[in-house]
């Protein structure tokens, strides 16, 4: 695998789903929607699924190698926690020497006392991820990829335990997503669905009303980034503005007739993209199955200086087309 990405905290999307989920239990997955031929190239080798005489094989249950990142390797050995905002404590340590540098006289036990940093040792979960086939036709394959764990709200360390699922299953999948623990694959496979919710030229506000309600806490730094990048979309003219739902109800756009679209997302520092011709298709998968076809799918520009005029100067090349 490339490199790992990580939350540094629970992220806005995962609080959203929190807040929509009102049972006491939920579980952590994640929807793996491949092809055979992505399998074949090893795409998912790390989690077992291969492809062997044309069919789709993996096993029920995998741990995740300790070798494929740092929760992985936390999960399966634990981690040692070094406080060095707190107070050095006294520490004694202790080594045998021979006496008079001759072993032939016997050993004796030297005791130092050093000052060290407090330190406190988190054991390994030993968590396991679940795989199941949700959903499969002759092109593509769906698989729910789920933390063999029951995470209960109204335990103390709930929100620790979240955290670190998941960065283990956004670590191993690219994708974590808090549900419902009783949900059926049925209804799973109907929640994972990406939606798009259809609003007209001229009603941005209400647009960006809806899309600001998903953030929460929110700075209002933040806030004017949002409302910069709808602005922008805006001022281009599009034909209609979409709002995800389901899994990608972070993600906001606008049309450029039918075969056009650009998406943005809510989360700060994120890349937006521009799809066209089979944009239905190709929007109901997740970012990181966007970025694993074939670059004339798609066209990716990174929030950095100037990506205002790169995305005009697409536009228009997209327009005379």
């Amino acid at each position: 695998m490339k490199q790992n990405h990580h939350f540094r905290r629970i992220p806005d999307y995962i609080e959203q789903e929190l807040n929509n989920t009102h049972s006491q239990h939920v579980i952590v997955a994640a929807i793996i929607d491949t092809s055979k031929s992505e399998i074949a190239r090893g795409a998912y080798r790390h989690l077992g699924i291969k492809v062997i005489e044309g069919n789709i094989q993996f096993p029920q249950t995998i741990q995740p190698d300790k070798l494929s990142g740092i929760y992985a390797r936390r999960n399966l050995n634990g981690i040692i926690w070094v406080f060095k905002n707190l107070p050095k404590i006294t520490k004694t340590f202790s080594f045998d020497s021979p006496n008079f540098g001759d072993p032939d006289k016997g050993y004796h036990t030297t005791y130092i006392d050093r000052k060290v940093y407090q330190r406190c040792f988190e054991p390994p979960r030993d968590w396991g991820i679940i795989l199941k086939v949700i959903n499969q036709s002759e092109e593509r394959t769906r698989i729910k990829a789920e933390i063999n764990t029951i995470l209960d709200r109204q335990h103390p360390d709930f929100r620790k335990d979240l955290f670190f699922a998941i960065n283990l299953l956004q670590e191993q999948c690219r994708d974590s997503h808090v549900f419902d623990a009783t949900i059926s694959d049925e209804e799973l496979a109907r929640v994972t669905t990406v939606g798009w919710e259809i609003f007209p030229p001229g009603s941005m506000d209400r647009t960006l009303s809806i899309i600001t309600q998903r953030l929460r806490n929110s700075s209002p730094e933040r806030q004017r980034e949002i409302q910069k990048r709808a602005n922008i979309l805006n001022h281009l003219h599009p034909t209609e503005y979409i709002v995800g739902s389901g899994m990608n109800s972070r993600y906001f756009g606008a049309k450029f007739g039918e075969k056009v679209v650009v998406f943005e997302n809510i989360d700060y520092g994120n890349a937006l993209y521009i799809l066209f011709d089979n944009w239905q298709e190709i929007s109901q998968m997740s970012r990181i199955d966007i970025l694993k076809r074939h670059e004339r799918d798609f066209i990716r520009i990174i929030h950095k200086d100037g990506w205002e005029k790169v995305l005009k100067r697409q536009l228009n090349e997209l327009r005379d087309k």
